[in-house]
């Protein structure tokens, strides 16, 4: 997210949608996009994917392991906790919002108007609206976890980019041989999906995700 500065009424924006894909009823749609810290546990499984997918999240990732594959163990098997460091301030109602996020079974993951409705984020009573004012984060302890973990994420930065590429590189090579789609505003990367070569494609995929 982005916030305009230096304004009397600033706008969030929304932001980084290259890989947003529309999901249509009644149709399975599986993907292996994302950079491995974050992707939730049916990406990693290649399952079929829903809005639950996009619940899966914390912020910072807690599931950041020695190796790409002990990262994507970690998220498979929900393995994380709450570091006295980092959330020593933070309250149990924060950290409740948090595990109710990060569930396995996307059937007991916290939906969209769920979370909307969680205490923390709407509190119900007095009480809780203090406990939601002085639950913080202490923000320069991250930057320095953040600092440390420089180098070991920049694998994975470079990883995500070559998935992408890669798909990019499919699509394009399609699209010399089929007309333009009539909805422009998917994009692009997610064409090659629909294609003859979608098995070579996962193939490709599958392999440089799981690849030391």
């Amino acid at each position: 997210m982005l916030l305009d500065k230096n304004i009397p009424i600033p706008h969030i924006k929304v932001i980084d949608f290259g890989l947003a894909h529309k999901i249509e009823d009644g149709v399975e749609f599986k993907n292996i996009f994302g950079t491995p810290e974050f992707v939730a546990p049916e990406i990693v499984n290649y399952e079929p994917l829903g809005l639950a997918a996009d619940m899966w999240l914390s912020g910072a990732s807690p599931f950041l392991g020695e190796t790409k594959q002990e990262t994507l163990a970690n998220i498979t098997a929900v393995n994380y906790e709450f570091d006295e460091e980092f959330f020593s301030h933070t309250s149990d109602l924060a950290k409740d919002f948090i595990r109710k996020l990060l569930v396995k079974d996307t059937r007991k993951r916290l939906t969209i108007q769920e979370a909307l409705t969680h205490p923390w984020i709407t509190p119900m009573d007095k009480r809780q609206a203090l406990v939601r004012r002085e639950s913080v984060i202490n923000l320069e302890n991250f930057k320095r976890q953040y600092a440390r973990r420089r180098w070991k994420v920049r694998d994975f930065y470079i990883l995500s980019y070559s998935i992408v590429s890669l798909c990019n590189h499919l699509s394009r090579s399609q699209m010399r041989k089929v007309p333009l789609m009539q909805d422009e505003s998917l994009c692009p990367s997610h064409w090659a999906m629909e294609y003859s070569d979608v098995k070579l494609a996962q193939s490709l995929l599958l392999k440089q995700f799981y690849s030391v």
